[in-house]
């Protein structure tokens, strides 16, 4: 986690708001928001899908990353998408606890990424554990 937190982030943080943006593809933006304890300002990179004016984040391996924590019960988050910002309300989603929301991003996420099903199956079975699943969904402003 050191080397993402301060090698690797930081090179696609300047990547992302260079004239070289294009190299990262379609699927990466930064998010930036204001931690809801210490007040400070973050920016982190992250994969996303857009869709329509929704913007959908799936958290790689959320027990360990905690920047995500700072959108539970929803925050106002700028995003760099395509070398723009944009402002939104990002709202973090957690495993059984936001059940329905959860799955209809992993729909979204599964329209672009079919090998999601393979992964975890079906994942609308009411029986299916969504535990250690976190999205975070944003609505454009």
């Amino acid at each position: 986690m050191w080397f993402m937190k301060h090698v690797f982030n930081p090179i696609v943080r300047w990547i992302l708001t260079s004239p070289l943006h294009a190299i990262m593809g379609k699927g990466v933006l930064l998010i930036s928001f204001t931690g809801r304890k210490s007040g400070k300002h973050f920016t982190t990179p992250v994969e996303y899908i857009r869709a329509e004016e929704e913007v959908w984040i799936m958290v790689g391996t959320p027990e360990k990353k905690l920047w995500w924590t700072n959108l539970i019960g929803g925050a106002p988050v700028s995003l760099y998408m395509n070398g723009d910002w944009q402002t939104g309300q990002a709202l973090a989603l957690q495993g059984n606890g936001d059940r329905a929301e959860i799955i209809r991003g992993l729909e979204v996420f599964a329209q672009h990424y079919p090998m999601l099903k393979k992964r975890y199956g079906d994942f609308t079975r009411p029986d299916f554990d969504l535990k250690g699943i976190v999205l975070v969904k944003t609505i454009l402003d």
